[in-house]
């Protein structure tokens, strides 16, 4: 009698973890992020011809303040669920600090968070907010109501994406969604990738088509190349179109003529097929310095594994000035920014 009870209670015990199982799924599926394939995040009737003919652009991943010098990351091969709040506080202070008093005429920012447990809550697209770059637009592409891995440390709640900041107006903002092609259930815990379009008029009267981009890191299948399909169809008809186009952002690979192929079991940046683009579109990278360091381990100079994946591509009629890395040592995040001068023909 006692063998058949204790047998209940383990059958019983079973069949509660698995409804209990159940019922998460069935609820992170209710509110999973289903975003649509276009979405109008700003529209403005009449545009203002505000944009000179040179304009400058710092690029950066804040790796959402929770990825300074002294993080790894369990997903790449570390330990670390996450940084310490008085970490990302101090991250974000430095980040802050060195975006408030750039000149860029604009910013493209990646792993922006505006609520996850990840970074405790913090709203940094509005802590970033200055007078300088006044104008800001958002764009979700990790929204998931409660990540459950690891087991006995989760990720939870994440609300981040990609943030756009300017000196002046666009007269229309979009979202676009990449091609997803993640199988259920992982999709509903897993990033929506994105790109975010700005649109602004030139004093000549032409458009500039502003993309800011965060493509695919793990993906081992067709998602990355239906990405870049995706997004190199929607840059050439902008220009076939008489736009002026840059796109900038973490890609999550290497452009073409880039050699150095660092990686990780986790983690190895694809290169970019030099014959993806038209010829006359060029890709823009300083070639003295590097801008990621992969996240298996804390970053140690010298040592640690370094990349080239935050970078520019622009469009035959838009001239390149310069490129430059800004070096700092991956203090406060595990992306360097990098900024880069254009001249519009």
């Amino acid at each position: 009698m006692k063998r058949t009870f204790s047998l209940f209670y383990v059958v019983a015990g079973i069949a509660a973890l698995l409804l209990l199982a159940l019922l998460f799924f069935v609820v992170a599926t209710i509110l999973a992020y289903r975003p649509a394939p276009q979405e109008v995040i700003y529209s403005k009737l009449q545009p203002r011809r505000c944009l000179p003919n040179k304009i400058s652009i710092t690029s950066w991943n804040i790796g959402y303040c929770g990825l300074g010098k002294a993080a790894d990351f369990f997903f790449d091969g570390g330990e670390q669920v996450r940084s310490s709040m008085q970490d990302v506080l101090k991250n974000l202070e430095h980040i802050r600090s060195f975006l408030q008093a750039d000149t860029a005429t604009f910013l493209l920012l990646q792993e922006v968070d505006v609520n996850s447990k990840r970074s405790y809550g913090i709203n940094e697209r509005d802590s970033i907010a200055d007078s300088r770059h006044s104008q800001h637009f958002f764009a979700y592409n990790y929204k998931a109501w409660f990540v459950p891995i690891p087991v006995f440390h989760p990720i939870g709640r994440v609300a981040s994406g990609l943030a756009t900041f300017g000196r002046c107006a666009p007269y229309h903002v979009m979202r676009y969604a990449y091609p997803n092609s993640t199988p259920y259930p992982q999709s509903i815990f897993l990033l929506k990738r994105c790109f975010l379009v700005c649109r602004y008029t030139t004093q000549n009267g032409r458009d500039l088509t502003l993309i800011n981009t965060h493509n695919s890191a793990y993906d081992s299948g067709r998602q990355r190349a239906d990405e870049m399909e995706m997004l190199r169809d929607f840059a050439v008809e902008e220009y076939e179109s008489g736009n002026y186009v840059i796109v900038g952002g973490d890609w999550n690979q290497t452009p073409p003529g880039y050699e150095n192929q660092a990686g990780t079991k986790q983690y190895t940046p694809h290169a970019i097929d030099a014959d993806l683009f038209p010829k006359g579109w060029q890709w823009v990278y300083d070639r003295a310095a590097e801008t990621m360091r992969f996240t298996n381990r804390p970053y140690v100079e010298g040592e640690s594994l370094t990349s080239v994946v935050d970078f520019f591509l622009v469009s035959p009629n838009v001239t390149v000035v310069s490129a430059t890395v800004n070096s700092l040592g991956f203090e406060h995040s595990d992306h360097n920014p990098v900024t880069a001068t254009f001249v519009l023909k």
